[in-house]
């Protein structure tokens, strides 16, 4: 009889490690689940915070167009008119947000590394508002064009860019297809 004692005790010790090794896995589950859910939230945020020009070109409520409509009547110059200004506004914004940003620069970075990522970040911000503040001024341009009736026309042939062509790039100044011809004459001479 005592052999028979001594593997049902045997049996009871394994019941019980399985019992805590269970415990300790969902335990671990837990864990792993909450820091999954505070890394994601940051990048939410800075996403958020950020201005994307294929953001806002994609938030451009198309204009519906009428069947016989005169192309760049009045409607239509309202509609581009307040596309260019939210875009020229948003665009104001954000180099507003950049000086702010080199006002307030600190530059006193313990480790050399450190100091070498913000630069980089800081130039590479630099970069996209020199591009940003190029943009302004085909803005403005786009702009003089729509108060001159002369938005919405080809620079170089004179015919109609077409509504759905300039709500994807509200600055065009060429039709397809002499900006085509332009791209192709460009990869010629420069490569």
């Amino acid at each position: 009889m005592p052999a028979k004692k001594t593997p049902k005790k045997v049996t009871k010790k394994t019941e019980t490690t399985k019992k805590a090794a269970t415990k300790k896995t969902t335990a671990k589950k837990v864990t792993a689940k909450k820091a999954v859910t505070k890394k994601a939230a940051p990048k939410k945020t800075k996403a958020a915070a950020g201005y994307e020009e294929s953001q806002f070109l994609a938030s451009i409520k198309p204009y519906a167009l009428k069947k016989n409509e005169k192309y760049m009547n009045a409607k239509q110059k309202q509609h581009f008119q307040d596309i260019l200004e939210s875009w020229r506004y948003q665009l104001q914004i954000e180099q507003d947000r950049t000086a702010d940003k080199i006002q307030k620069n600190v530059s006193h970075f313990p480790d050399e590394s450190d100091r070498a990522t913000h630069e980089e970040e800081f130039t590479l911000e630099l970069r996209t508002r020199e591009r940003e503040r190029k943009l302004l001024s085909k803005i403005k341009e786009s702009v003089e064009d729509l108060k001159a009736d002369d938005y919405g026309y080809c620079a170089s042939c004179g015919i109609e860019i077409g509504i759905r062509r300039l709500e994807a790039r509200p600055t065009a100044t060429r039709c397809i297809d002499c900006k085509t011809i332009e791209e192709i004459h460009e990869r010629q001479q420069y490569g």
